[in-house]
């Protein structure tokens, strides 16, 4: 999500939609009340804000619509389109590139390539050779994975399909080296974290940021090679992925497995945790959030979103309810943790390139997210397994 220019606003479209999905079964006389009906109400409320969305770079146009499902560890207990936007409709994920990046990052962690507290002057040299030094040398990949690397903003010439990734992080460092605070002292949420933290990895692999990602996430989890990162020889990992609904799906089923795609572990149980940890530090403040539209103050973890019930910032006494990774497009997925909850669910969208047009989909998300839980109380059937 680019920072966004709207003001909140409630959803409260009215249009019904169709689509095929999870269904009561019969018991006695008639059939079981619909656990789901109150979800499905909710998204038909509310479809009217999901226009769909012109061509953007080398996608075709999106259709109108959207699709929800959601996963529990046994498999899809939901999943039901509204318009012509299905779970096999091929779209710009936007911002939810960040948590399938930060896995990629997280899994070379687990192969020792690199560790959470690799510094950039291991890794990065300037023009001239020499290591990165002040600030910008002390950034560990820890602060890049949770966007408190003391670099604000983003910077235009670094986002270029004309250039390398290499070109572009040298030039953030030029930008940013004379400026760049202590990392932990705030939060700046942007691609730029990210797009040093691939490079990190290519230098420490020798390979590049989509041959890493291939090797590592999309092949093992069946994706086409179609799904990948835009941006030419210049990825950005924060934000320039497609894929289709059903891969997402696999990818958050893994997720919701503790790091199992199946019985092939992709990621160890402890990372997993981890990234869904605060990673803010006592003294990290937030100096830009696109979450301030919608008065919430949620933290970070290892490239995701980390929310509470109340909005307000975690704590003892204010835990953390869900994990997060919506993009400006509207694609939302998220796990709920919280309150012995374990589920995961993804509203599936690409809306038009503007300011706001993540907030249709962030209102759905906090107005399913009860009404998912009561639905899963209820001991919903799977209507499909994953993978």
């Amino acid at each position: 999500m680019r920072p966004p220019l709207l003001a909140l606003y409630v959803v409260l479209g009215l249009a019904c939609g169709g689509g095929s999905g999870s269904g009561g079964g019969s018991s006695g006389g008639g059939p079981a009340p619909d656990p789901w009906a109150s979800v499905t109400a909710a998204i038909q409320n509310a479809q009217s804000q999901f226009p769909g969305a012109p061509p953007l770079g080398n996608l075709s146009a999106a259709p109108a619509g959207l699709t929800v499902e959601v996963l529990t560890p046994d498999g899809v207990v939901y999943s039901k389109s509204f318009g012509a936007f299905t779970n096999q409709t091929y779209a710009a994920v936007a911002s939810a590139s960040k948590m399938v990046s930060g896995t990629v990052l997280l899994q070379l962690v687990d192969k020792g390539v690199l560790s959470l507290d690799t510094k950039t002057k291991n890794l990065l040299k300037d023009r001239n050779g020499l290591a990165w030094n002040g600030n910008m040398g002390e950034i560990r990949l820890r602060d890049l994975l949770s966007f408190t690397s003391g670099i604000s903003g983003d910077l235009p010439s670094s986002d270029g399909s004309d250039i390398t990734l290499d070109e572009a992080v040298l030039r953030i460092f030029e930008s940013q080296r004379a400026t760049a605070s202590v990392p932990g002292s705030y939060f700046y949420y942007g691609s730029t974290h990210l797009r040093i933290a691939a490079r990190m990895a290519e230098v420490s692999t020798g390979k590049s940021w989509r041959q890493l990602f291939d090797e590592n996430l999309r092949i093992p989890l069946g994706w086409s090679a179609l799904s990948s990162y835009g941006g030419g020889t210049n990825p950005n990992p924060a934000g320039s992925l497609a894929c289709t609904g059903l891969e997402y799906t696999r990818f958050l089923m893994m997720q919701l497995g503790g790091g199992l795609d199946g019985s092939n572990r992709l990621l160890s149980t402890s990372l997993v945790a981890q990234r869904r940890q605060d990673a803010f530090g006592p003294g990290t403040t937030l100096a830009y959030t696109p979450y301030a539209l919608l008065q919430r103050i949620n933290h970070y973890g290892f490239g995701n979103w980390v929310e509470t019930q109340n909005g307000a910032a975690p704590s003892n006494t204010n835990p953390i309810q869900r994990v997060s990774s919506t993009g400006k497009f509207g694609w939302a997925p998220w796990i709920e943790v919280g309150g012995g909850q374990n589920w995961a669910a993804l509203i599936m969208c690409q809306q038009p390139d503007a300011g706001g047009s993540f907030l249709p989909s962030e209102n759905l998300k906090l107005q399913l997210a009860p009404l998912i839980s009561a639905a899963i109380a209820q001991r919903p059937p799977v209507v499909r397994t994953v993978p």
